[in-house]
């Protein structure tokens, strides 16, 4: 029944309303006018009886006036007289009374029954009725049930005069029952007159329900319309908050004016977000989930060299250059839901290509359901042309750095060779060719050593990675570490940790950046101190903490460490940790420095477990 109310419940508010409030106002008026027609028929006949045991009243008050049948009968003589002479003699004396009773009330029949001569004595108006003086009531008449009770009876059906109803009062005289007297009326007449009242009763309470119709219909016309307004005034502000509701009075007023409250704040709030966007120097930019622009700030029409109104509501896809493969962050969260910050890329608009930094966020309403992308775009071209540039300086300035380090150590040992050769020019001695000999050769050889240095630091690096036992390696390039130290009293602390799984590494390539390491921190003690040498097995890699009590590297220099041809020792070519940082990068493995000045050296390696390994 429900499924049944629920599928042809109507969907206006009008109607529902119609259908509520129909019982509800209807069905009290109709059962009240129900009740009114029942109750006001059960008191007319109630009045009715009255009203007929009064006019009863009256001419028993005659009677008593004129003797009773005792002193009419004793006027006219008494015992003497026989029953049609005593019927006539009492219906001289009472006719003309119950004529006149029964004309001022019209429609009533009236008389007298005398028990003793068991006969109507008269029955007014007797132009209608004499015929029926004299006359006896039949066995089942009810006026015997009054004059045995003694008590008044009011009945309705079929008796002399036809179907009436008939009141009837018990003649008393000297406390014996003589008789009774009667006061009838037809009941085709009384249910007429019962019928106008009820008819007018019904009239009125027909007016009533349409009255409530009209009052009702009129109550929801009224709040329809109010409701109509709010509606109509809700779709308005959809599109523009600075379109009001129209006031209304009432309650309802009140809720149009909270209504236009929260408009005129979101109103606010809205201009303040938008103050905001427009301000921003970033390009703001949401797409919806079918790809087409919803937002664009004035920066992004910069951005895109576009107007707003004919961005929004345009696929985002279409402001780049249809000729390029471009995947665009947007359209990749939008896809995959995925979310990105800070992404450099270029960007191929069609007037330009601008390099971009581009972050894109999801969006949601109230109820959690997505709305599109938000995306924050900033142009960075002029930063990036300038880092390129800046890049470039520095490449160029490496490069002289290089070429003056490579002069400056070229030029010694050939300034040494020239002088030695010049020198030999003129000596015929074997002893001096020989002596100046080997120190030519020497110096050709730190030449080769420098010339190999620099090759190692540039040209492709080969690597021959094998499972290594790396706390094997650390171990045998401590001892060559030992030797390098000479005299000086340095003492090689190791904590290596013994479940070091094997790294697959270029064995010597490695060897030779520890060995740079630990000479470095040799170097760097000077005539007693420690070194400390410490790894450390991690789920993906290996770290080895190498940390001195030497001198430290000022903080200016720090940055330098791995320049070529930079150092901090007299006899160093500065070659050293920049080929070791080279080699460390081929395993995809990183150095760290920590130091101050005065207080030590941490140098940190770091090597991952996994790695192509090659025979040699």
């Amino acid at each position: 029944m429900f499924s049944f109310l629920r599928r042809y419940w109507p969907s206006s508010l009008r109607l529902q309303l119609m259908l509520v409030l129909l019982p509800i106002v209807g069905l009290p008026i109709i059962a009240t006018g129900y009740v009114l027609r029942e109750h006001a028929h059960e008191a007319f006949l109630l009045e009715k009886q009255e009203h007929l045991q009064g006019i009863n009243a009256l001419l028993a008050h005659h009677l008593k006036d004129v003797g009773g049948y005792g002193g009419l009968a004793a006027q006219g003589g008494g015992a003497a007289l026989n029953r049609d002479a005593a019927i006539a003699l009492l219906n001289g004396r009472l006719r003309d009374y119950c004529d006149q009773v029964a004309q001022a009330f019209p429609g009533v029949g009236v008389g007298y029954f005398h028990l003793g001569l068991n006969a109507i004595i008269t029955y007014g108006p007797s132009a209608q009725y004499a015929s029926t003086v004299g006359m006896t009531i039949p066995p089942e008449h009810p006026g015997w049930k009054v004059m045995r009770s003694g008590t008044p009876m009011t009945v309705s059906g079929g008796q002399v005069r036809g179907n009436i109803m008939n009141a009837m009062l018990p003649i008393v005289e000297d406390g014996t029952v003589v008789g009774y007297i009667w006061a009838n009326e037809f009941v085709d007449a009384i249910e007429r007159q019962a019928g106008s009242m009820r008819f007018a009763v019904q009239t009125m309470t027909l007016v009533g329900f349409g009255l409530s119709l009209v009052v009702m219909f009129f109550v929801i016309a009224q709040l329809t319309s109010n409701l109509e307004k709010i509606k109509s005034g809700l779709l308005r502000l959809r599109f523009d908050l600075g379109t009001p509701i129209a006031p209304i009075k009432g309650e309802i007023g009140e809720i149009v004016e909270a209504i236009n409250g929260l408009a005129r704040a979101l109103l606010e709030t809205r201009s303040m977000h938008h103050n905001i966007l427009d301000s921003l120097a970033d390009a703001v930019i949401t797409v919806g989930p079918d790809n087409l622009v919803s937002y664009i700030n004035p920066a992004g029409c910069d951005l895109f060299q576009c107007d707003a109104a004919e961005v929004v509501g345009k696929s985002y896809p279409a402001l780049f250059r249809p000729d390029v493969n471009f995947s665009s962050p947007i359209v990749d969260t939008l896809q995959t839901g995925r979310e990105h910050h800070g992404i450099e890329l270029d960007y191929p608009l069609a007037h330009r290509t601008p390099r971009v930094l581009a972050s894109t966020s999801l969006l949601f309403d109230g109820r959690g359901k997505p709305l599109g992308v938000v995306a924050i775009i900033r142009d960075v071209s002029e930063r990036y042309a300038l880092q390129r540039q800046v890049a470039q300086n520095e490449r160029l300035a490496l490069i002289g750095e290089m070429v003056a380090g490579i002069a400056h150590e070229l030029r010694t040992p050939l300034t040494s060779i020239r002088g030695f050769v010049q020198y030999l020019q003129g000596s015929s001695d074997p002893a001096e060719w020989r002596e100046y000999g080997g120190v030519i050769i020497r110096e050709v050889d730190g030449l080769n050593r420098i010339v190999s240095e620099l090759l190692d630091l540039v040209r492709p690096l080969p690597l021959h990675r094998l499972p290594t036992d790396f706390n094997a390696l650390v171990e045998e390039t401590v001892r060559l570490a030992r030797e390098s130290a000479g005299e000086a009293r340095i003492e090689f602390s190791l904590a290596l940790d013994p479940a070091l799984p094997a790294v697959a590494i270029d064995r010597g390539r490695i060897k030779q950046v520890l060995l740079n390491i630990f000479v470095n921190a040799v170097q760097a003690i000077g005539d007693a101190g420690t070194i400390r040498i410490r790894s450390v097995g991690e789920p993906d890699q290996v770290r080895l903490i190498v940390s001195d009590s030497g001198c430290g590297i000022p903080e200016a220099l720090r940055e330098r460490i791995f320049d070529p041809f930079f150092s901090t020792k007299p006899s160093g070519t500065g070659l050293g940790m920049a080929i070791a940082r080279r080699i460390v990068d081929g395993h995809q493995g990183r150095i760290e420095i920590d130091s101050v000045e005065g207080q030590g050296c941490s140098v940190t390696l770091i090597l991952p477990l996994a790695g192509e390994t090659k025979e040699p």
